[in-house]
């Protein structure tokens, strides 16, 4: 594939770089979603195991 063969269109190439920094965003974002959500439930786990120990004698 020759690339000199390309228009240089810079609507069309700043269109990409939003496009991919759009899709890296979004996954980022969904990421730290499952992420925040994980530790929110583990912290709600010990603390729920912390109000009710296993052990009662």
């Amino acid at each position: 594939m020759n690339f000199s063969e390309i228009p240089e269109n810079p609507v069309i190439f700043l269109s990409w770089v939003t496009a991919i920094g759009l899709f890296i965003s979004l996954t980022e974002a969904t990421i730290k979603i499952k992420l925040e959500r994980r530790n929110s439930h583990r912290k709600r786990l010990e603390i729920i195991s912390n109000l009710y120990p296993k052990k009662l004698a």
